[in-house]
């Protein structure tokens, strides 16, 4: 079996003076053989002036067991297509890391993830000059890399009585 969860944040505005602001924070799991999640945030106005895409996505990825092949693939893609004074800006965090079957983030971890979020959509919508916002988004990701790497807990090969555990809730999209 081959994959794994993605992660895919789309902000592509196509009417004049639209602003669509979206973001992501997710932390699943994977145990198979081969794993090739992706997780890409994609910003793109198309065809529309004065409009702005947003796309924001964090991913962490905990790979259980002994994958023979693990290529997880991350990309922030911000592109304006036949826009007039158009914004388009693409942020994606990637963290993969292995541990044993069983592992899991705690409950606390899941409480700071959902705070992560919430300030990842609060970004998204401040209307701050994208390097700004782009350095904000940085110092959440080393946040977010804190929260799952300190909050990881293993309770057994089956945790949650066998059903896959994930914490993929995503901020509402504006605009």
């Amino acid at each position: 079996m081959a994959g794994g969860p993605n992660s895919v944040v789309r902000a592509s505005p196509t009417v004049d003076g639209a602003h669509v602001h979206r973001s992501a924070v997710k932390v699943t799991s994977a145990g198979a053989d081969s794993i090739t999640s992706t997780n890409l945030a994609l910003a793109q106005p198309t065809g529309c002036s004065d409009c702005e895409g947003i796309a924001v996505a964090y991913q962490a990825l905990i790979v259980t067991g002994n994958p023979s092949d693990v290529r997880p693939t991350n990309a922030a893609v911000a592109i304006n297509t036949e826009c007039t004074r158009c914004g388009a800006f693409a942020y994606a965090y990637q963290y993969v890391v292995s541990a044993d079957r069983g592992t899991h983030l705690s409950a606390s971890g899941r409480s700071k993830i959902s705070l992560i979020r919430s300030e990842a959509a609060r970004l998204v919508r401040a209307g701050m000059p994208y390097p700004e916002l782009d350095a904000e988004l940085k110092a959440l990701a080393v946040r977010f890399k804190a929260a799952v790497v300190d909050e990881l807990v293993r309770t057994g090969d089956n945790p949650h009585d066998g059903r896959q555990q994930a914490d993929t809730d995503e901020a509402p999209g504006e605009g």
